[in-house]
């Protein structure tokens, strides 16, 4: 099997019609997501973290409530109050200061994998043997040590 249907299987080809330019600016904006929980949650910009965690969670409630609203010829309000209350439950766990290194982590690795999924998106547009990229990109990492044969 080639490495593209197994990368498609994990990271599938998105119904969109991307181009070189839009997907390089979509990686630059989730590398910056990344970036900014690794920096900022974990104080190294030195804002709060309190804060920082607060307008993350802001930020996902609203991203949320948009899809419940875009979907929707009538406003599930059902949707809305599970929203809602899931995010009044992370406030209320962010206040309290009781979010450990795990959910960071599990945040960090959210992240990951939407940077994971737009170089997919990328690959996908490119015409190229994957295969033998791969394999070129294999052996060099051999030559370099950073894998052992």
């Amino acid at each position: 099997m080639s490495l593209l249907a197994d990368l498609q299987k994990v990271f599938p080809k998105l119904d969109l019609k991307p181009t070189i330019e839009s997907t390089m600016i979509k990686l630059a904006e989730e590398v910056g997501e990344c970036s900014e929980i690794v920096g900022k949650v974990r104080g190294m910009s030195g804002e709060d973290r309190q804060a920082v965690m607060l307008k993350l969670l802001s930020r996902d409630m609203g991203r949320e409530i948009a899809e419940v609203m875009n979907q929707q010829v009538e406003i599930d309000l059902s949707a809305l109050a599970e929203i809602t209350q899931k995010y009044q439950g992370l406030r209320e766990r962010t206040v309290s200061e009781s979010q450990g290194e795990q959910e960071i982590q599990a945040r960090i690795a959210r992240e990951l994998l939407d940077i994971i999924q737009t170089c997919a998106t990328f690959i996908y547009q490119l015409d190229v043997d994957l295969d033998a990229l791969l394999e070129e990109h294999r052996q060099k990492l051999l030559r370099r040590g950073y894998l052992k044969a």
